[in-house]
């Protein structure tokens, strides 16, 4: 998998983890990873002909210092498998983040299945 982009800014309040396999859904997912941001980006280009996208986001945090990452991705049958790692390490500062990341991943008729991991 390869990371499209990762931040602590979103505009998800609460912990969800999507896969995107169209346009519609990408723009869909592109508002909410990125909303928050005047003007809003530009969109990365996905080919959805073969791959889709993985988004992950973590829902609103009272501090700086959390993270979300895609740690693995596999392929089994019918079923993408893919493990989310949450980093809840309280920083410094005393700001509301929505932590995000989005990942390219091969395309397949399959469903999602995700797993958690929590880092303190």
């Amino acid at each position: 998998h390869q990371v499209i982009l990762s931040g602590p800014y979103s505009s998800a309040d609460s912990f969800r983890v999507a896969l995107v396999t169209s346009d519609r859904e990408w723009d869909d997912i592109w508002r909410l990873a990125a909303g928050r941001e005047e003007p809003l980006p530009q969109k990365p280009t996905v080919n959805f002909d073969s791959q889709y996208v993985v988004a992950a986001f973590m829902g609103t945090r009272p501090s700086s210092g959390y993270s979300i990452e895609v740690t693995d991705v596999r392929k089994k049958g019918k079923t993408l498998k893919v493990e989310v790692t949450k980093h809840e390490t309280p920083g410094m500062l005393t700001v509301i983040t929505q932590p995000f990341t989005l990942v390219r991943v091969p395309k397949g008729d399959f469903k999602l299945e995700v797993t958690e991991k929590t880092v303190q």
